[in-house]
């Protein structure tokens, strides 16, 4: 499993990115014909390269080794030369793309990259089983091998990590964060505090996540159109909720801009049994038939705890930083909103559009195990009381 999130695809930049995101890792050679990937050089400086031929047609990308974004080209194959021109974010040629030229097939290709008058010299060999053979490919949360192309096996294999904070103790559990350094996202590992086997598949999960968001990082910044700077384009931010030998409980929210009208946001929960190495859904630990009941008991916890939220009448709140948010809508609380388990109960994510950003956190959104007891699946409440503040 790769993606864990659900994105709204609403808007043109959700769509690009799904779309990039897809062919980052299923590669042209899903859709096109012959497919081959180089390492190499233009003047000193490292790349990767991969190209796709059809007839005399020519696409693909590159990207250098210390920047990772793809930059896609076309253009065609006649008498033994490979002639393209890179494309922008909208697959469309610039004002100056840049060019390259090289002879093919040849085992070692030699050519040209030009760029405004300028010229270096263009140096090509396969990839090697070294450069696409990265451990963090054998992770077995990590999408199916034979579905990866070979250029995101070696991105997977530049990912790299320093630690960002000092540790944090949770329910007994010491948690460690890190960030990668090529998109600065900050993400966490368990340290120390679970049973062998259950921590290192924990961090397995983990690390696939931290990899995925990784890549999808890069996607976005591949694809797109403005420009693209990791700092203030694609941001994400882990909370961890609850930890134990039998669930590892995280909140998440990002923020990502790939072009289009506007950023989109997401904040969603993440429940991973650490028994079954599943996430869990609302039909895992709710009762058959208790959606209903678990609507009206949400919001009657919530209306009595937060009462200013929950009064269609009255005026927007200033901790909503002036949004009108309406908490009062029902709608927002049925059992497909988000969740996480939390050491102090229930914590919903409600969704709202990108105006309502601002909306999508409501730290007061948390309703006690015991207000839910007669509602929970009595195997798992026995979970969650184990889960202590």
């Amino acid at each position: 499993m790769l993606r864990l999130r659900t994105l709204s695809l609403k808007s043109f930049s959700g769509r690009i990115r799904l779309l990039s995101l897809f062919l980052l890792l299923f590669g042209f050679n899903q859709i096109k014909g012959q497919t081959h990937s180089f390492s190499g050089t233009i003047g000193k400086y490292p790349i990767y390269l991969q190209i796709t031929l059809e007839g005399n047609k020519v696409e693909g990308y590159y990207f250098y080794k210390n920047k990772l974004i793809d930059i896609s080209f076309s253009g065609t194959y006649k008498a033994g030369l490979i002639t393209v021109n890179t494309l922008d974010g909208l697959g469309e040629t610039p004002e100056n793309p840049e060019a390259f030229k090289f002879k093919w097939p040849n085992k070692s290709p030699v050519g040209t990259w030009t760029s405004k008058g300028k010229s270096l010299e263009l140096k090509l060999l396969p990839l090697t089983a070294k450069e696409t053979g990265s451990p963090k490919c054998s992770n077995p949360y990590f999408i199916k091998e034979s579905a990866v192309n070979d250029m995101t096996k070696v991105k997977v294999g530049l990912f790299k990590l320093k630690e960002a904070s000092k540790p944090e103790i949770i329910n007994g559990v010491k948690i460690r964060y890190f960030t990668e350094i090529n998109t600065g996202i900050d993400f966490f590992r368990i340290d120390s505090g679970l049973v062998t086997e259950k921590q290192k598949d924990a961090n397995f999960y983990l690390e696939n996540f931290h990899i995925s968001e990784y890549l999808e990082a890069l996607s976005c910044a591949s694809y797109s159109v403005y420009g693209f700077n990791f700092e203030s384009d694609y941001n994400l931010g882990a909370s961890v909720r609850s930890v134990s030998n039998d669930l590892m409980c995280f909140s998440v929210f990002s923020t990502f801009y790939c072009g289009g009208a506007h950023p989109d946001e997401s904040n969603y929960g993440v429940n991973f049994n650490l028994n079954n190495h599943k996430t869990i859904t609302t039909e895992d630990y709710l009762l058959a038939g208790k959606d209903e009941l678990f609507q009206e008991r949400i919001i009657a916890y919530l209306s009595k705890t937060k009462p200013e939220y929950f009064d269609p009448e009255a005026e927007a709140n200033p901790d909503d930083f002036g949004y009108d948010c309406d908490y009062y809508n029902m709608e927002l609380w049925t059992t497909d909103c988000s969740f996480t388990f939390t050491n102090e109960g229930l914590k919903l994510h409600p969704s709202f559009a990108h105006y309502k950003a601002p909306c999508l956190d409501p730290e007061w959104s948390v309703v006690p195990y015991s207000e839910l007891k007669d509602l929970i699946k009595p195997e798992f409440y026995s979970k969650l009381t184990k889960l202590k503040p």
